[in-house]
């Protein structure tokens, strides 16, 4: 009879601790980390403007800046580095975050946000490339560990169909 109650309290416990490890995750994580002084857009329609203007390819990341911890790995072991601040030049680049809070984003950035999640299938994280006029040409999916490996071999593909 006691195991009635003891697992319970179990089960309850190590849900509320997981949480607890994906939110001390999550706060390492903001904007402002994330520009790691980028001209990171949050408008896809801006980004396609001046892609017509400059026949740049866009890349289109998609996150969840606060319930997602494989987004803040994907930022830390990616986003965050000189190759890719090196690589972003070639681009115009657009953060379009999803986040669960509502003082992150303005509720109308949120639904538009939402909106075009929905219609590019995301899974979190997602990176994108659209080719200047925003036909998709390129993803990538999801980010595991520490190792951005399928993540500079999408870079790769990248240079190849936009030769860059």
């Amino acid at each position: 009879m006691r195991l009635f109650f003891i697992l319970p309290f179990l089960f309850f416990y190590m849900a509320v601790s997981a949480q607890d490890q994906v939110s001390n995750d999550v706060k390492t994580a903001s904007n402002e980390d994330l520009t790691h002084g980028l001209p990171w857009l949050t408008s896809l329609d801006d980004a396609k403007k001046e892609a017509e203007k400059t026949k740049k390819p866009i890349l289109v990341y998609f996150t969840g800046s606060d319930w997602c911890a494989p987004c803040v790995k994907l930022e830390k072991y990616f986003f965050h580095t000189d190759k890719f601040v090196e690589e972003s030049a070639k681009y115009h680049i657009v953060y379009l975050d999803n986040p669960f809070r509502d003082d992150i984003i303005s509720e109308q950035e949120k639904k538009i946000n939402k909106k075009l999640s929905n219609k590019y299938k995301v899974k979190y994280p997602t990176i994108i490339a659209l080719d200047y006029r925003g036909s998709e040409r390129n993803r990538v999916e999801r980010f595991s560990g520490e190792d951005p490996r399928y993540h500079w071999r999408f870079m790769d593909e990248n240079r190849s169909i936009f030769r860059l």
